[in-house]
């Protein structure tokens, strides 16, 4: 495997770098009030580990996630990956990348899932399609130390100027290594947050490229296939993914900043008082009807942060009770 893989700086690539980099700049210097800030960012960090999870088959979706920790099977996966995102926020910058921070970050992704958390395969795998054909055969287990230090050397090194290939092309690469018996392509995804906080390469906000890549999971998988083969295409097409989750940010930054009566809420509280608002009175029983998937103490739980906050009023009591948007 030849690290790194032979790539040129096109017009093209070049053209998409100079957007990302005019909304890095324009990110940087606007004056977004404290709470539109944190509000964007709890919401693309929850995404970026959701749609991660999601890639890997996890079944969950936005609106399923609460902020109180589970010990349930897919919940916890995403709460190791928002642990291992916060990891990398608080460790990473400026700071040369190891084999020692790749295991920490394996640590985290696998806490309480798998045994092996935290260490390399010790034996061959494969990755295999849904007919249980065999589609990649990754390197020897023999060879993943040695390859691996190779790689970190291409990350280190500084030779590629532009932060975003070297992140994309070392996220190729680490998939094509597949270093761990699971959990490489969580890890290989947050390498890529890793790379940018190290060299520095800050965008204000958590990217949830994630989110378009689970959009186009197929087109994903196939340019990761034919990646050290065409490499220029598959870098194409992760700057494409990540440009279009940066526009994304820059809606919601515009849409926020609009609104005059500002409301900063988690995912589903917000939808729970849309539907209030909506309704005009609703009944515990049609929030639940509407959150089948979500515990019913969880959603007693929203309730409560919502009249917490003087947003709603409840009258009644037990089966009797109801919800309406509080007028100010």
């Amino acid at each position: 495997m030849k690290i790194p893989p032979i790539y040129t700086i096109t017009p093209e690539i070049i053209e998409i770098i100079t957007k990302i980099e005019a909304y890095r700049i324009n990110f940087a210097s606007l004056n977004i009030p404290t709470q539109i800030k944190d509000n964007i960012q709890r919401v693309s960090l929850l995404k970026s580990s959701l749609y991660s999870a999601r890639i890997e088959g996890n079944p969950l979706e936005l609106n399923d996630i609460s902020l109180e920790k589970s010990k349930e099977i897919n919940k916890l996966e995403i709460f190791n990956i928002i642990d291992a995102s916060r990891f990398i926020q608080n460790h990473a910058t400026n700071n040369r990348i190891s084999k020692d921070i790749l295991l920490e970050l394996h640590k985290r992704v696998l806490k309480n899932i798998e045994p092996n958390a935290g260490f390399l395969r010790k034996e061959q795998s494969a990755i295999f399609n849904q007919a249980g054909v065999v589609e990649y055969m990754p390197p020897s287990f023999f060879e993943v130390p040695k390859l691996l230090d190779e790689l970190l050397i291409y990350i280190n090194n500084n030779n590629e100027k532009f932060p975003l290939v070297t992140a994309f092309v070392s996220h190729l690469i680490f998939e094509k290594i597949h270093p761990f018996l699971d959990g490489n392509g969580r890890v290989g995804r947050l390498l890529i947050s890793l790379i940018l906080k190290a060299k520095g390469w800050d965008l204000t906000f958590t990217i949830p490229l994630e989110e378009s890549l689970d959009e186009n999971k197929n087109e994903y998988y196939f340019y990761l296939d034919k990646g050290l083969e065409d490499t220029n295409e598959y870098l194409l097409f992760m700057l494409n993914a990540f440009f279009a989750e940066i526009e994304k940010i820059k809606d919601q930054i515009e849409t926020e900043s609009a609104k005059k009566d500002q409301l900063f809420l988690p995912p589903r509280q917000e939808e729970i008082f849309n539907i209030i608002k909506d309704h005009g009175v609703i009944s515990f029983d049609m929030v639940r009807r509407r959150f089948l998937k979500v515990p019913e103490r969880t959603l007693r739980y929203d309730l409560k942060k919502l009249l917490d906050k003087g947003i709603i009023e409840k009258s009644g009591e037990t089966k009797g009770t109801y919800y309406r948007v509080k007028n100010s």
